[in-house]
């Protein structure tokens, strides 16, 4: 007969099982085919060129399993919470504690193992659909099949184990208690005596509000900032404290704003005339009530959904870093030595490929001094190698290259200076516009930008200084030429792999320098061949330079990079919010029987229909709209704080799942009013 009960219970409750069987399965059907891409040879084999997609799916799936086990802890409390009555009336019949105990676990085992058949079933379907969404997203020329791995359901199943050992040892310790009865009662008063609001919990209630909006404030002002206290104190250290002081801003903010922000504008609403209209009291009631009951979750909801966005945004900065660097690097298809250029040019042609455009850099290499002020009062002097290049050599460049800035003339004794080292600099502190050149040659410079001139590493890893071509003979240097070449290929990584292979990346072309600074002026040598019997002076050394680089690896590890982080952010993304929606749903369904008491008692005050249906809407408003509003907040102005340092990132994709997060929810919003209709009318 007990049997026959909890089968039966349990079949009225399916649709409370369906959410969480549903959830459930879809996460185990994510993490089979994160772990199963991890063992597909071809897809592994074919990104192991330039990444190990392997590490980066170890991680979203840890991250899948992290949000799975919250789901089944605040999923399982909610089954344990509505089935009250029917753990009371066992032992009503006289059973023992550790027989509910077990039937429990064994209810709870035959869900998750349903989940889990379901979810790698699933998993082997869509683990097809999604690794070739990977394919495109990496941009890989590889053939997605239908893949089936032992060994990734095996590794499903051990996590399976772990989530249901999990939530075993919470029904264990929930339902051990002395009077299992005793775990669900006097709940009802204590929320009765929580409607009653008191000063100092309107004073927190203000308070949170005004943290969460400084919160913004702060973040919408970052960037000047950052920059003013840098200048000022002379310390990095705001770049730690002051996104990790608005991260603790929000998190506190947060919670003191469903435990008493809520309260509190519930309280200043109720002062308004038309507060006993109709059932505006009761509605707002309660709503606050369940509030109150789970203000908990739903600010720890909250805050998981805004950071699973947020991380959205923080791999497009990521990706928009790699991405320029990679096409700053790379202006045209190869960069080479010009004694190698013969021997390119064989290669291309046996590729059957065709040089479209080809010129001669002519560059030389020398030292530099330069005034540095960040922090202190007097300004640094820093010495660096620093390439000379003919304005005459960049313009002709820069007509092939209408992304490079545009140089008319320049004035004698003054240049244009590309590189990242002193942009960066720049944008931090004050960096002197003179340049001291040897023998006393002094240069101003007119603009900095950062390095748009190709792979540093072919030019001895330094900046470049474009000159009027008069003062480039005079200047003195190890003079050298880089060959920039454009070329039409039908298959760009055969040529690439052609000329790695052909052409061996190599190191050489070794320079020596020995310079001092006495009176204003830079003295010393700098040549090919290691300098003998000389004392080192203030600056001195020796550098070697790459011989090659190729545009087509380099794109392509930076295109792989952003594909695999996009793939698991956003996949992470949609679960954090599909997960913590059904969160919010469950534990409005627990409210069922209670609101159907309420519900009964209306209907024989004579409310009409259409009356309680709008209250209900509006009540559920109330736990749904919140969260929304507060991931929005939240995500938005983190991904706003992104863009204020990684200006170049198109955010349009984290600010749209602000977006889909609204859908998700209002769609657990409708489905959750439906049912509610739907249990008090059956």
């Amino acid at each position: 007969m007990l049997y026959k009960l909890s089968w039966r219970s349990f079949l009225k409750q399916f649709l409370s099982y369906g959410i969480y069987l549903i959830s459930i399965t879809m996460a185990v059907m994510i993490y089979y085919s994160f772990n199963a891409m991890t063992h597909d040879q071809p897809l592994t084999k074919r990104a192991a060129q330039d990444i190990k997609i392997e590490n980066i799916l170890t991680v979203g799936s840890f991250f899948v399993i992290v949000m799975m086990v919250f789901f089944v802890l605040s999923a399982n409390r909610f089954f344990i919470t509505k089935r009250q009555q029917e753990v009371a009336l066992y032992q009503l019949f006289g059973m023992k504690r550790r027989r509910i105990i077990f039937q429990s676990l064994v209810e709870i085992f035959a869900l998750n193992l349903l989940a889990f058949l379901l979810g790698i079933g699933f998993g082997v379907i869509f683990s097809k659909l999604f690794s070739m969404i990977l394919v495109k997203a990496m941009a890989l020329d590889v053939t997605s099949s239908l893949f089936f791995s032992w060994q990734s359901v095996y590794v499903t199943a051990a996590v399976f184990i772990f989530v249901f050992i999990i939530s075993a040892v919470q029904n264990v310790m929930v339902l051990s208690k002395k009077q299992v009865d005793g775990v669900f009662s006097a709940k009802s008063s204590f929320d009765l005596q929580k409607l009653k609001i008191k000063p100092y919990e309107i004073s927190l209630g203000i308070f949170s509000l005004l943290l969460i909006i400084s919160a913004y404030l702060v973040a919408f002002f970052i960037r000047p900032l950052t920059f003013r206290f840098v200048s000022i104190s002379e310390s990095f250290s705001i770049l730690f404290w002051l996104p990790g002081g608005i991260l603790l801003a929000c998190i506190i903010g947060t919670y003191l704003f469903y435990r008493y922000g809520l309260k509190t504008i519930f309280y200043f609403l109720d002062k308004k005339k038309s507060r006993y209209y109709g059932l505006n009291y009761y509605e707002r009631s309660r709503g606050l009530v369940a509030i109150l009951k789970n203000w908990r979750s739903l600010a720890l909801v909250t805050l998981l959904t805004a950071l699973a966005i947020a991380l959205i945004g923080g791999a497009i900065s990521l990706v928009s870093i790699q991405s320029q660097v990679s096409q700053n690097e790379t202006p045209t298809d190869f960069q080479i030595h010009t004694n190698e250029l013969a021997k390119l040019k064989k290669i291309i042609k046996d590729n059957d490929g065709k040089i479209t455009t080809s010129q001669n850099l002519h560059y030389k290499v020398t030292a530099g001094r330069f005034s540095l002020k960040l922090f202190s009062s007097e300004a640094i002097n820093r010495f660096n190698l620093i390439n000379i290049l003919k304005l005459s050599d960049y313009q002709k460049f820069q007509m092939q290259h209408d992304d490079l800035p545009k140089i008319d003339s320049l004035k004698n004794n003054s240049g244009v200076l590309f590189s990242y080292d002193y942009v960066l600099y720049n944008s931090v502190g004050e960096v002197g516009r003179k340049v001291t050149l040897p023998n006393g040659v002094a240069m101003t410079v007119q603009h900095f930008y950062s390095d748009l001139l190709g792979d540093s590493l072919l030019r001895y890893n330094a900046g470049v200084l474009v000159l009027p071509d008069a003062q480039f003979e005079a200047i003195q240097g190890v003079t050298y030429t880089i060959a920039m070449v454009n070329v039409k290929t039908k298959d760009e990584e055969k040529l690439a792999n052609a000329v790695e292979k052909e052409l061996n990346s190599d190191w050489g072309n070794d320079i020596y320098y020995d310079f001092s600074y006495q009176a204003g002026y830079l003295k010393g040598d700098i040549t090919t061949k290691a300098l003998k019997n000389t004392i080192p002076q203030t600056f001195t050394g020796n550098y070697s330079r790459l011989n090659h680089t190729s545009r087509f690896p380099i794109v392509r590890r930076a295109t792989r990079e952003a594909g695999i982080f996009m793939y698991v952010a956003t996949f992470l993304g949609m679960i954090a919010s599909i997960t913590t929606a059904a969160i919010v749903m469950l534990r409005q369904l627990s409210e069922v029987e209670n609101g159907k008491k309420d519900f009964l008692l209306l209907q024989k005050l004579g409310v009409s229909r259409k009356q309680m249906k709008r209250n209900l809407y509006y009540q559920n408003a109330w736990i749904f709209a919140p969260p929304v509003l507060l991931v929005s907040g939240h995500a938005g102005f983190a991904i706003y704080t992104w863009s204020q340092f990684v200006t170049t990132g198109s955010y349009w994709l984290a600010y749209l799942f602000c977006g889909i997060v609204a859908v998700i929810y209002f769609i657990a919003y409708i489905l959750t009013v439906k049912f509610f209709l739907h249990s008090w009318e059956s």
